[in-house]
Parts: C-alpha cells; sequence; structure tokens
C-alpha cells in the first residue's frame, strides 16, 4: 500500500484546503514542522481516513463520542463549519488499484454525522462505500496500525513503562492469538450453559470441586495482582512525597546554605571588579570629562578661532600680494600706480570685513579644539555610560547576593526536612521490599494456577471419555473441552514457533539500530508470558535496567520493526517525533539504517531540531517528497510549502 495523497479541509488547524501529493519514488518523505503546527493533525487525519470511528487515536482520545472527536477538528476560521478528509491509496496485493476515501461532516448542528464516499480507479464504489470498515480491515487490520504509525514521544513513554502490557497486547495482536481468546471465551460460556445438563451426578461434583478450587487460585492470584497494583501506586506517592520534601528543603534555602561559600566568593568578586569601575570612573574625569559642561561655550571659542585663523590668512595673503607686486614693478619698466590703487582697494576691502582677534589659537590649539569638540568630549561621555550602566549591574548584583546571604535561614528546620526525607525514602525501600516478596509469590500462585487448571482439564477428559453420549449436551461438552485443548496446544505450539521467530527478528532489529551491539547478543522470548529476555554474548542475562532511556527506546522501536516484518503486510510507516529523547549516535543509526528500510514509504514528522541539517545530509539519498509546514499567526492557521526548513538552510 502507497499513499499517494491527502487532501484536508478545514481540518484542526489547517484551514482551507491543504493537499500533500507524493510523487517521488524514494522511500522517506520528510514533513517538518515546529510544535503545534500539525504533524500530529497529519497522522490523526490518515488514521480517521482509513478507520472512521476505529482510529485508533479516536479510541485514544478523551472524548466520549465519535461526533464529539470530529467537531474538535473542524476549523471555523471560513465560518462554514464544515470539514472533509480525502486519501488516496495504490494498494498492489495483486494487480494495482487506486482507493479514494472521503469523509466529510460539519459542525453546523449538534450531532455531527459522518459522509464516507468510497472511489475504486476513478468509479464510486457503492459496495466499498458502505462497507469501508469491513475491507480495510482486510487489507490492513486496525490492530496492526499501531506497528506501522506511532508517534515517537509515545514511544519514549512505552520505553519507560517496566509493566510491557500494551507491548504485550501488540505481540499478541500480531500472533492472531485474540482470535483464538474469544473463541476460548465463547466455548468456554457454552460449557457454563450445558454444565448443569450433565447426568453424573457423582464426577460432576468431582468436577465441580476442582473448578471450585481453580477458581479459587486464580482469585488468589488476582487478589495478589490488586495488591501488587496498590503497593505500586504507594511507592508513587511515597516518591511524590519525597520529591516534594526536596522543593520545601531548597525553598527553605537548603541549596543556599549547600552555596554559602560561593556565594560569598562571587561577593567578594563583585565588590573587586565595582572598585575597579570606581576607578575607571575617577580616572575619566580627571581628564576631558569636565568640559563636556561647557561643551557649546568650546564650540563657540572654536568658531571663533577658525574666523581668526581665515583673516589672519587672508590678511598674509594681501602681504604676500604686495610685496610680489613690488618685486615685479622693480624688475620690469611698468607703472606701478595703477598695481597700488588695486592692492589698496584689496587691504580695505579685507579690513572692511574683519573683527579685532580675541583668541589668536595657533594651528595646534586649533585642532586640539576641534578633535575635543568632534571626538573626545563624545567618547568621554559614551565611556562614562557604559562605565555606569557596568556600575549598576553589578551593584545590582551584589544587591542580590546580600539578600541572599541575609536571608533568615532555619537550619533547624532544615535538617527536620532532611530527616524527613531520610524516613520518607526507607519507608519507600520498605515497599519495594515488600512488592519484591509480593512478585515471588505471585509467581508460586501462577504456578498453582497452572497445574489446577491441567488436573481439572484432565479430569473433565477423563469424565468425557468415560461417559455415555446420550445427548447433544453431553456431546457438546466432550468436544468442547477437546476443543479448548486443541485451542490451549494450538496457541502454545503457535506462539513457540511465531515467537521463536520474532524474537530472531526483534534481534536482528535491535542489532541494526544499536551501538553497542556486543551488549545484547540475542533476545529471547517466553512463549506462555511473552516476557523478552536480553542475553549477552556468554548467554548471561542483561539486566533491562541497565539499558539506558535510548535504548530502551530503540528497542521498542525494534519490535515494531519487527511486528511490521512478521506481519508480512506492506503499508506505509508513518512516524511523529521520531527522535524523541535520543542521542546523536542513537538517531543515526534510526536516520541512516530504520528509515530507509521501514517501509516502501516511510513518512517522516519531524521538527527541525530533530532532523537539522546534518541529519537532513546523511539521509537526503533517501529522501523524496519534502514538506514545511508554515504557521502564520494573523490567521491562526497551518499551510503546507514544499522543500524542508529551507529558511534554515
Amino acid at each position: 500500500m502507497i499513499i499517494k495523497r491527502l487532501t484536508m479541509h478545514n481540518f484542526g488547524i489547517y484551514a482551507g484546503t491543504n493537499t500533500f501529493e507524493f510523487t517521488h519514488e524514494k522511500p522517506v518523505v520528510l514533513i517538518g514542522g515546529m510544535n503545534g503546527r500539525g504533524k500530529t493533525t497529519f497522522l490523526n487525519a490518515v488514521l480517521l481516513a482509513l478507520y472512521g470511528e476505529n482510529s485508533i487515536a479516536y479510541k485514544e482520545s478523551q472524548y466520549r463520542s465519535f461526533g464529539q472527536y470530529l467537531r474538535a477538528y473542524v476549523n471555523k476560521n471560513d465560518q462554514t463549519n464544515s470539514s472533509y478528509i480525502e486519501l488516496e491509496l495504490i494498494v498492489t496485493d495483486t494487480t494495482p488499484e487506486t482507493y479514494i476515501v472521503h469523509r466529510s461532516w460539519n459542525a453546523l448542528t449538534k450531532r455531527t454525522k459522518e459522509e464516507i464516499n468510497v472511489k475504486r480507479d476513478g468509479l464510486v464504489d457503492s459496495f466499498l462505500t458502505e462497507n469501508w470498515a469491513l475491507f480495510v480491515e482486510n487489507i490492513m487490520p486496525s490492530a496492526l496500525s499501531g506497528f506501522y504509525f506511532f508517534d515517537g514521544e509515545k514511544i519514549a513513554v512505552l520505553a519507560a513503562d517496566d509493566t510491557d502490557v500494551q507491548m504485550k497486547e501488540s505481540i499478541r495482536s500480531m500472533l492472531g492469538l485474540s482470535i483464538l481468546d474469544v473463541l476460548k471465551n465463547d466455548l468456554l460460556r457454552s460449557q457454563r450453559r450445558i454444565g448443569k445438563q450433565v447426568t453424573d451426578i457423582q464426577t460432576r461434583k468431582q468436577i465441580q470441586e476442582l473448578r471450585f478450587e481453580k477458581d479459587a487460585v486464580i482469585k488468589q492470584l488476582s487478589e495478589i495482582d490488586g495488591q501488587v497494583e496498590a503497593l505500586q501506586k504507594e511507592i508513587e506517592e511515597k516518591q511524590r512525597d519525597i520529591d516534594q520534601l526536596y522543593r520545601k528543603h531548597k525553598a527553605k534555602g537548603g541549596d543556599i546554605v549547600a552555596q554559602r561559600n560561593d556565594l560569598f566568593q562571587k561577593r567578594s568578586e563583585i565588590q573587586a571588579d565595582l572598585a575597579h569601575v570606581n576607578d575607571e570612573l575617577v580616572l575619566a574625569a580627571s581628564t576631558v570629562l569636565p568640559l563636556t559642561l561647557v561643551k557649546d561655550l568650546i564650540q563657540k571659542i572654536k568658531l571663533q578661532a577658525e574666523d581668526e585663523y581665515n583673516d589672519l590668512v587672508l590678511r598674509e595673503s594681501t602681504e604676500q600680494i604686495e610685496m610680489l607686486f613690488d618685486d615685479f614693478v622693480s624688475q620690469n619698466t611698468v607703472s606701478s600706480s595703477q598695481g597700488k590703487a588695486f592692492i589698496k582697494y584689496l587691504k580695505d576691502r579685507t579690513a572692511s570685513g574683519q573683527e579685532p582677534p580675541i583668541y589668536e589659537l595657533s594651528n595646534h590649539a586649533l585642532f586640539q579644539a576641534n578633535n575635543l569638540i568632534e571626538h573626545e568630549l563624545d567618547d568621554s561621555i559614551g565611556s562614562m555610560k557604559s562605565l555606569l550602566t557596568k556600575k549598576t549591574q553589578q551593584t545590582k548584583r551584589l544587591d542580590e547576593l546580600d539578600s541572599y546571604l541575609s536571608f533568615d535561614i532555619n537550619e533547624k528546620e532544615l535538617t527536620e526536612i532532611s530527616f524527613q526525607i531520610k524516613c520518607k525514602q526507607k519507608e519507600e525501600m520498605d515497599l519495594r521490599v515488600h512488592l519484591s516478596s509480593l512478585e515471588k509469590e505471585r509467581a508460586k500462585v501462577n504456578s498453582l494456577v497452572i497445574s489446577k487448571t491441567a488436573e481439572f482439564n484432565r479430569n473433565v477428559e477423563e469424565y468425557l471419555e468415560n461417559a455415555e453420549m446420550k445427548d447433544d449436551a453431553s456431546r457438546m461438552m466432550k468436544y468442547s473441552n477437546i476443543a479448548l485443548n486443541i485451542i490451549d496446544e494450538y496457541s502454545i505450539e503457535l506462539q513457540k514457533r511465531k515467537t521463536s521467530l520474532l524474537a530472531e527478528t526483534i534481534t536482528s532489529c535491535y542489532k541494526k539500530l544499536a551501538n553497542k551491539r556486543n551488549m545484547i547478543h540475542t533476545i529471547i522470548m517466553d512463549a506462555a508470558t511473552l516476557e523478552m529476555s536480553y542475553l549477552d554474548g556468554h548467554g548471561n542475562t542483561v539486566d533491562k535496567n541497565s539499558l539506558s532511556a535510548g535504548e530502551k527506546q530503540l528497542m521498542v522501536i525494534s519490535i515494531l520493526w519487527a511486528l511490521a516484518i512478521c506481519s508480512k503486510k506492506q503499508f506505509p510507516v508513518i512516524i511523529d517525533t521520531p527522535l524523541s529523547r535520543l542521542d546523536s549516535l542513537h538517531r543515526t543509526s534510526l536516520i541512516t539504517i530504520y528509515f530507509p528500510e521501514a517501509s516502501e514509504q516511510t513518512i517522516i514528522l519531524s521538527t527541525d531540531s530533530e532532523i537539522n541539517n546534518d541529519y537532513y545530509g546523511l539521509m537526503k539519498d533517501y529522501v523524496g517528497d519534502e514538506f514545511t509546514l508554515k504557521y502564520d499567526e494573523n490567521t491562526m492557521s497551518t499551510t503546507i510549502n514544499h522543500g524542508y526548513f529551507r529558511e534554515v538552510q
């Protein structure tokens, strides 16, 4: 199966009509977007288009009805209050066929109901429209969708779950055991219904006693399970109390007491820095800074001095002209009367516009005055402002430190809180010891349940073998027990065969992804309990708690990968926030190994911090279609751009 197109109209954060079209043949599709920009909405839209009310996204949501779930996704920007999604698929089990699933609804009335329309190869198919849920369960069961469409954050949570209940349910679904459980429950109900009709009262009484014994130990096992669950909750409460005491210890100044010496050291450093700043302020005040008070007067002096300098230059020029003219007259036989008249005119003209000099500054003094006005005064003011700003900041930090050091810390109260923390920690440890004891007791009771169940079944078989089949009720009891035994044996054999293959596949997938490949050499799975054990190269058990958070997450991804492989179904893989809580080495493994091999089409929904430029470069050869989700603050909606975060590349 390949997804060719997804269209969303007024769906969630997507206002108007937005379409993803997947045209490239490379296996990886990159859809980038910051948090809250519509990545999870894309995943939920695919699940909704495929499964409707059977979508795992709806089942895991907090909505009490499917109508409420649909209404929650109606984007009301264009005031139409109507939405639709349309998914185009190519299914290639035999010959390629194209399916288009269209689901539409609105929020115009209190009751919201969807309409579905299905096309096959471009033509409306009324049968598929009415029976799409049945059809999609045949080609891609909803129970398997969690193996192919999953959220990286949920994987991280699943990896931290010590109970593995959800993972075991997924494994049982893949193995097909859930169907056998339904059949077994139906047969048991049939037995209870016809058990009253068995004619041999004595034998029936013995079987009934065995049944009571079996039910009693099953009840005992259930009670122990309840005690285990209660203890786990109590341990969690103790941990919350300890965390609260730690916060109280911190609020009462516990951290300040521990850091007091460091705070005194920082205070001394700041005081020394302040003294240095004050020295620099005094030094700045001893130079040209005071002249800033008379900057306007200095400006006037400079202008007057420049005028005086220009007048001086003009007078000297006139005198020089007169001297040159006298030399010219003495060396040439020319009349000097007209030249002297011109020189007199020049002198008179020059003298008429001049005023008596006041300052008579030299060239050097005039240069100094100009430099003072143009540069030195402004530089001095800027330096002084910088120093005053620094002084203000350091003074503020000093006041903060003084306020910390002046806290009235009740060390007696802190000691009491520390004592309470130790007591709570001891209580938590005692609870954990009790929990360990209960778990051992549970193992014993569970063995007793198995033995009592086997004894009950054996006696039922003996009774049925010797009983005369006089009526239909007796025959039904016999054959139903035979069927139950066959189901039990078949379940065990099925689990042995499939769990062995599944464990080998998980081992192979994990070794491809893990960096410390020598740590876990083999993964084995108990055929009865579906418990997994990790073995090193010497056959020794590796403690699950020794795995890092990233390694646990890789193990869950390896299990999902293996489940998808063992299901022998070729479906797209969609991963939301794929690299959550993984370090760089584990991210590289997923990018270069898992993403290209996970499926024929792997759609990655990522932020720019998960798959950044470096990781993008590692996976570029496998990437076909690329999109970026852009959010508009004005319309509060997301649109689709081609390319993966081009603005940061």
